[in-house]
């Protein structure tokens, strides 16, 4: 069982914060671009945030109990509401930059989220979901989650660069490295209140990285200012 302290789990809330203020950023950029877009974006910024901060409240609760009460779901459950979220926002943005390029003409843009969260949940049913001492469909909701994010932000690069935000880039590339850079202290079997330190203060700059970038970019791109998307400039 996890052991945490009252100022760390309060502190866990600030990286949330940030997170919660970039993907709002950039669900209200994408709106700029096309309105349906922009609701696909907002509900995977929703979900995305709900998740964060319940991951939060488990924390907070846990430190403030001395670990007596233990709300599971908000722990474990963080994987669904994310994995769904981020793969939201990666399609909204991979959307968006093909509108912008002028290669797409939007038809059915449910399409592409519903048949991956579909084989996901098809996946997650057979393979023990909803039972919380069942690893494999967490893993599986995990492995959705990190691909629909680095696909977010590896988009959130690529709109960077077209609008020649490059030292944006560089912070968006950063917030992904951090990522899984905190993955791998995740790892480590001795999680001491001092490592958990140090993987909380990265996170708060890797999301406060985000949360810049996001506003940064945002100001920049609207349907009628922004170059095309073939337009790379660096």
């Amino acid at each position: 069982m996890e052991n945490y302290t009252l100022g760390l789990a309060l502190e866990d809330f600030i990286p949330v914060i940030f997170s919660s203020i970039g993907l709002y950023l950039v669900s209200r950029m994408v709106s700029n671009v096309d309105a349906r877009l922009g609701q696909m974006a907002t509900i995977g910024f929703i979900l995305v945030s709900i998740g964060g901060f319940l991951k939060a409240t488990w924390k907070l609760t846990m430190a403030a109990t001395n670990t007596q009460v233990n709300i599971a779901w908000f722990d474990k459950g963080m994987f669904m509401w994310m994995s769904v979220g981020f793969t939201l926002l990666a399609f909204a943005l991979w959307f968006m930059s093909e509108v912008r390029s002028g290669k797409r003409q939007l038809g059915r843009i449910w399409l592409g989220p519903s048949i991956v969260l579909g084989l996901s949940l098809v996946a997650i049913l057979f393979t023990g979901f909803p039972d919380l001492t069942v690893n494999t469909w967490r893993f599986i909701l995990l492995g959705v989650m990190t691909i629909g994010n680095v696909v977010m932000v590896v988009l959130l690069i690529q709109q960077a660069r077209y609008t020649n935000l490059n030292k944006m880039a560089w912070l968006f590339l950063a917030n992904i490295v951090i990522v899984f850079v905190l993955s791998g202290l995740a790892r480590m079997p001795d999680q001491s209140i001092p490592l958990q330190w140090t993987e909380q203060l990265l996170n708060t700059f890797g999301q406060g990285a985000f949360a810049y970038a996001a506003w940064k970019l945002a100001g920049v791109v609207s349907s009628e200012s922004v170059p095309a998307a073939g337009q790379v400039r660096v």
